[in-house]
This record gives C-alpha cells, structure tokens and sequence, in this order.
C-alpha cells in the first residue's frame, strides 16, 4: 500500500523535484536502512528476497526511480518469478542514456530474470537529470511505467510526463491515471508546501520535515470504520499513511508469500502478521545539484512492533553531471 508524491512546481526556486514516499510494509520483512549501495547509488533494499532490489533510490549519475505494487485481483495475478525490486534496480544501474529508451526492457534481447513481463503488477516513476546551459539541474526524461496496462497482465504502459510543465502527481496501488483517495489527498497536501516554499525561505531542513508531516497524514485511525476488519481492505485506499494492524485473517495466505518472498519466508509466516507504514522518505533536490536522502525507520525489522525511535538518516550527496 505504499505511495510515492512528487512535485515540479517548485524548479523556479531551485528544486526541480521533491519526492516523498511511504512504505508500507509487514513490519519484520528484512530492510536495510538508506545509504549507498556503491559510490554511485543511494537507497533502502529488501532483504527478504535475494535480488536485494529497492523499492526506491537514485544515483549520482542523475538517475531515479520509485515502485508501488499494483493490487491485484487474484494471488495468481500478483506473483511473478523476478522481484520488482530487481526492477528497479535494473533502472538505476543502466547505462541508457534515458528512462525511455529503458522501457525496452523485458524485448527479446533483454535479461530474462528482468523481464517486467515476469514481474508482479507495479507502476514505477523514473527519470534521469541533466543540466541546462546554465548548469543548473533539470530533469530530462520522466515518467511512469507500468506492466499493467488498462488493468491487463503483460500491458505495458509508459505515461510520460513533461518535466517543463510545473505539477503535483502522485502514485499508489492503482494506476497512475486512476489514483486512489489517498494519492489525491496527499497531492493536495503536497500542493499546501508548494505554496509554502513560493511564499516563504524554507530551508532543506524544514522542507524535508514538512514532507515526513505529510508522509504521516493518517484519516483513517480514528475513523469507527477502522475497527472493524472487514473494512480496512477499502481504508487503505484513503489514508496517506498506515497505521500498524493485523493482517492475519484479512490477507490471504497466498498473498502473504507473494508479498514476502519465496520458500525462505515461508518459515517466518508467523512474522508477517503486522502491518503499516514502516519507512518514510523524502528526498530533494536543488538546481545546483546537491540531494537531500532522508529516511525515517518508524519500525525496525528486528524490533518488530518496537518503535524506532529517532531512526533517522540524512545523507547530503552531490549528483556528478
């Protein structure tokens, strides 16, 4: 149920994007907290399945990308042999020179174990920075790529997004073009700090505190609704940010050892019973190249349902364009 607001109305004050994400996950998969993965490439990664992808990142070269999981109608539908987080780790580490020419992935005379044919259902936002003749940072290609198309099995689908044109967007577990209520909840929130930075000298710092606040909109807790199970399938649609629940006896086995991987998750099934919101990111970047990566760990996969408390990175690298 995670979700991914980014905005471009904001490159005429310096920040040709700002990003945010939720991940929401079962509370003890395996996740290593957000640092480089080499010299170049900045994310979190899954532990549980051996392609150790990410489900966010970017890379000094400029590259970046984030995926939501496509809910889909049956178990069936939503297991795949290759991880969509191999997926976007295959986008971050390729040297196409942009995210379109990347949408060749899954041809003939591509990987097989990358095939997004083989992969569950997911959208995927990815672009690449370049610089103007002004040097400042700016962002060439742009968009969402999905292997979902109008809701069918192997359609893939890549939605382009002009980044000269200043806009809000955001993606959850729908398609791009047909957001949930809590894609268009966040949006709106995500317009009020536009509207803030226009107005006011708001620093890296408060921008990206502003942007966990949004991250931790919650509508759906105190909602009567809520309590009871049967509900919380149509909840998750609404709420920016999941509170921690039970999911034992509301999602199908089947679907749990989609989400969690393959046989060696299986001897933890007892483990993956909660559920919510358990990492937090927002990322910005400024014209003159520098990135702002900060992650916030709201549960850590081997405290379980312990808080975090305070488990917060801030790393300041330079994109190398």
């Amino acid at each position: 149920m995670c979700i991914l607001l980014w905005t471009t109305a904001c490159a005429n004050k310096g920040y040709p994007l700002i990003l945010l994400s939720n991940r929401d996950e079962f509370l003890q998969r395996p996740t290593q907290t957000a640092g480089p993965w080499d010299k170049d490439t900045y994310g979190g990664r899954d532990l549980a399945r051996p392609e150790n992808g990410t489900w966010l990142g970017i890379t000094r070269c400029g590259r970046f990308a984030g995926l939501t999981n496509i809910r889909e109608t049956t178990s069936i539908a939503a297991e795949g042999t290759a991880s969509r987080g191999a997926v976007v780790s295959s986008f971050l580490t390729s040297s196409d020179s942009t995210c379109y020419s990347w949408t060749g992935l899954g041809t003939q005379d591509s990987d097989p174990s990358l095939d997004i044919d083989q992969v569950g259902g997911f959208s995927m936002l990815c672009g690449q920075f370049s610089r103007d003749h002004q040097n400042r940072v700016q962002i060439d290609s742009f968009g969402v790529i999905s292997n979902r198309a109008e809701g069918q099995i192997h359609g893939k689908k890549h939605d382009i997004i002009d980044p000269t044109e200043p806009g809000t967007y955001g993606l959850s577990n729908s398609a791009f073009t047909n957001p949930w209520p809590k894609v268009l909840n966040g949006k709106r929130l995500l317009d009020e700090l536009v509207e803030d930075i226009q107005n006011d000298r708001l620093t890296d710092r408060e921008i990206s505190q502003k942007g966990i606040e949004i991250l931790t909109s919650d509508s759906v807790s105190e909602d009567e609704a809520w309590k009871d199970r049967n509900n919380r399938l149509e909840l998750l649609k609404q709420s920016v940010f999941i509170p921690m629940f039970e999911t034992r006896n509301l999602i199908g086995s089947s679907e749990t050892r989609t989400t969690t991987g393959q046989d060696q998750d299986q001897a933890l099934s007892g483990l993956y019973n909660l559920y919510g919101t358990q990492k937090q990111t927002v990322i910005i970047v400024h014209e003159s190249g520098a990135v702002r990566y900060t992650e916030k760990t709201l549960y850590d996969w081997l405290q379980g349902t312990t808080d975090a408390a305070n488990d917060t990175v801030d790393i300041i690298f330079d994109l190398d364009l």
